[in-house]
């Protein structure tokens, strides 16, 4: 076990090849100096605990990477390429360039992976000649010393200014301390009822009593639809329904509960794109918070259920699938995971290729244009064409999306899940479904558009109009509930849970 008093031995040794991957992943080099400082002085916290985990520089690249994650969601960078370390050596120039272009046009996740095993020796070495590259630019940064332990900052957050602040933990606990004291500051306390800082509550929302349309809760401009009422709610990136309203991503970053009656409560922070699921018959949500922690709260007594530390480098690959059957699914570039909340361990399946699990029915990819559906309950296993997909709540039905010529959106299906028959969509042959949300009760929802209308949809016209459209999966029928101008962009609908 590493004592923590080791923590300044660690920070000196680190700190240089730290700030060197970040500058390579594209920041300039004082920007870059912040972000290792701030996880840095993350891992400082819980010293003790990652040192147990017999991985301590792997705990450490994660942090360093979600925290690259949490500054992107800022707005804080990349902010590179970091200039040559020597502006009249032609030859070194030309190199550097020639690098950092090579370096732009990979995947971010293949990027990362190559410039951590080039610099820091984790992992095998991909595109041996660009690893070498990286080196030797890596080689020419010059990194100032770091700071004291004492002195590193515990996270990152942007001024209104859009500069980045480092707080430290000592300096914000006597900040607040004092003005609680004086009764300038609550907790709570602000002026904007929707700054992204604010903890804990938000301000109520307006509400009005009007039936929803369509058989799921769903949102667009402004308006957040439940089963008896419509919320303002300014912004919702995921949407998933709860018996009391819905849980939701906000363009803040922030994980809220809204409730029908307005009421709002911020449950934490989340990494862009990671996904939300929840489970309505447990009243429980889960969601990824950017240090790369799994977190399941209680959505009944605000509490937690339990958190779970991602022992996974890429971060950016990682999605919350679903909660099933008493554990959480994601999956990663590093593989599927499956964890039970109140279990230490995880178990973990490779390749990734887990896509939506519902009721037991799994429905994961066998390459980029087959799926296959698996149902236990039925002992049946089958594959059938699609690169994309979700299984209804119930586990009985499958929607999958085809590969189509005629438009990028592909053709949607819907398949028996014990059987794989395929079953009716409620969808014409020129319907376009945008979007399509299987939901409870062999319902089916679609954000139709006619496919004529593709040309001016990808334009940007006015005129073009969205439908949205309730269909029932056992005979087809539907019904054309409302339609939207295509300018207003496309409504998100919710995941049942």
């Amino acid at each position: 076990m590493r004592a923590a008093d080791d923590f300044p031995d660690y920070l000196a040794a680190r700190w240089a090849p730290l700030v060197r991957v970040v500058v390579l992943l594209g920041w300039r080099r004082p920007l870059a100096e912040r972000v290792v400082a701030a996880t840095l002085g993350s891992c400082r916290r819980d010293w003790g605990e990652l040192s147990e985990t017999g991985d301590l520089d792997g705990e450490v690249l994660d942090t360093l990477l979600a925290t690259t994650v949490e500054a992107r969601r800022h707005g804080l960078g990349p902010d590179g390429p970091e200039d040559p370390a020597d502006p009249d050596d032609d030859e070194a120039v030309e190199h550097h360039a020639a690098t950092y272009a090579a370096l732009d046009a990979l995947p971010e996740h293949t990027r990362s992976r190559l410039v951590v095993a080039a610099l820091l020796g984790r992992g095998p070495v991909e595109h041996a000649t660009l690893a070498d590259d990286v080196r030797r630019v890596a080689t020419a940064v010059r990194v100032d010393p770091p700071p004291a332990a004492a002195d590193l900052p515990t996270r990152l957050r942007p001024r209104r200014t859009g500069l980045l602040v480092l707080v430290g933990a000592a300096v914000v606990g006597a900040l607040v301390a004092a003005t609680y004291a004086l009764g300038v500051l609550g907790p709570g306390d602000s002026d904007d009822p929707d700054d992204p800082t604010r903890p804990e509550r938000l301000a109520p929302v307006e509400v009005v009593e009007v039936p929803n349309p369509l058989p799921l809760s769903w949102w667009m401009g402004g308006t957040l639809h439940l089963a008896e009422v419509s919320l303002a709610v300014p912004s919702v990136v995921d949407l998933v329904a709860v018996d009391d309203g819905a849980v939701l991503t906000d363009t803040a970053g922030r994980v809220v509960h809204v409730r029908a009656d307005g009421e709002r409560t911020v449950l934490g922070r989340h990494v862009p794109g990671s996904g939300l699921v929840a489970r309505a018959e447990d009243a429980v949500a889960a969601w990824i918070e950017p240090g790369g922690t799994v977190v399941v709260r209680d959505l009944l007594t605000g509490a937690e259920v339990d958190h779970r530390r991602l022992d996974i480098v890429d971060l950016a690959s990682v999605r919350l699938v679903a909660i099933d059957v008493g554990a959480v699914h994601l999956t990663s570039s590093y593989g599927d995971v499956r964890w039970e909340p109140g279990d230490t361990s995880t178990t973990v399946e490779q390749p990734p290729d887990l896509v939506d699990r519902e009721a037991g029915t799994t429905l994961s990819r066998v390459d980029r244009t087959t799926l296959r559906v698996e149902q236990p309950f039925f002992s049946v296993g089958y594959t059938r064409p699609g690169r994309d997909g979700s299984v209804s709540p119930d586990g009985t039905y499958v929607v999958v999306t085809v590969a189509d010529d005629r438009s990028a959106y592909g053709t949607v299906r819907v398949l028996d899940a014990r059987t794989g028959e395929r079953l009716p969509t409620g969808l014409g042959s020129e319907d376009v479904a945008l979007v399509s949300r299987a939901g409870a009760g062999g319902t089916l929802t679609h954000v139709v558009v006619d496919r004529d209308a593709l040309p001016g949809l990808a334009a940007g016209a006015d005129t073009v109009q969205l439908e949205l459209r309730a269909c029932r999966v056992a005979d087809g029928s539907c019904r054309r509930l409302v339609s939207l101008p295509a300018a207003a962009g496309l409504p998100v609908l919710a995941d049942p849970s």
